[in-house]
C-alpha cells in the first residue's frame, strides 16, 4: 500500500509519501510513521499536534507520484488535490481509500 502523510502547522500545511508506516501497538493503539528529515513535511510535522495518515488505492498513483516525487519547497501539492481539514486541524486527502487522523506522542530521531 502507498501511504501519504500529511501535517499542518504554524499556517502552513505539508504531505508525502512514507516509505515505512506501522501500527506499533494494539492497547493502546498507537501508529508510527517515519518521514525523512530532508523533507518539508518534517519541518512542518514537527511542530504539529496532529498528523493524518493516508492510504491510497492502486489507482492513485498520480497522488502518490504528487506526494512522493515533489517537493512543498516548489510548488503547493494541495492546490492539485481535493482536501479538507479535519480534526485538530489535520489535512485530509479526500481521495484517499483509508484516513485517520492521530495526536503527536512523542518524536524519535533516527535514519535519515
Amino acid at each position: 500500500d502507498m501511504c501519504v502523510v500529511t501535517a499542518a502547522a504554524d499556517g502552513e500545511r505539508a504531505g508525502c509519501l512514507v516509505g515505512f508506516s506501522s501500527q506499533c501497538s494494539i492497547r493502546p493503539v498507537r501508529y508510527a510513521v517515519w518521514i525523512s528529515d530532508v523533507n518539508r513535511t518534517f519541518r512542518v510535522a514537527r511542530s504539529a499536534d496532529v498528523l493524518a495518515v493516508h492510504l491510497l488505492a492502486r489507482d492513485r498513483r498520480e497522488t502518490a507520484e504528487l506526494f512522493g516525487g515533489h517537493t512543498g519547497d516548489d510548488e503547493d501539492k494541495f492546490r492539485r488535490v481535493h482536501w479538507r481539514e479535519a480534526y485538530g486541524g489535520a489535512v485530509v486527502l479526500e481521495d484517499a481509500e483509508a484516513w485517520f487522523v492521530g495526536r503527536v506522542l512523542e518524536r524519535v530521531r533516527g535514519g535519515d
